[in-house]
């Protein structure tokens, strides 16, 4: 598999593949919830509820997962392994605010 080979590329040069995703949805009477994972093969696990009395979007969810994953080691080398595109174009320069509705 393709991704395995860079995974395992990126670790046999030192560095420390993290894996985040995060998850909101809408719930009658409560609001927007959202919720993130935070998970490396060398023992970090974290998962996390963002607080209710703010707006929460799946994007704000995805962002907070990339960060809670940076500020967790002290590695000069991180790659984060995301299936958010906002979190990729922020990290490239590239995102856009989008409009909530």
């Amino acid at each position: 598999c393709l991704f395995e080979d860079v995974i395992g590329h990126l670790q046999d040069k030192g560095f420390l593949v993290i894996y985040t995703d995060g998850s909101a949805e809408i719930l009658p009477k409560i609001g927007g919830i959202a919720g993130n994972g935070v998970y490396s093969e060398y023992g970090l696990s974290i998962s996390a509820f963002l607080p209710t009395n703010q707006r929460q979007i799946v994007n704000t969810a995805e962002l907070f997962a990339a960060i809670q994953a940076l500020g967790s080691t002290d590695s000069a080398k991180v790659a984060i392994c995301t299936d958010s595109s906002y979190v990729y174009g922020g990290a490239a320069g590239s995102a856009r605010r989008w409009k909530v509705r």
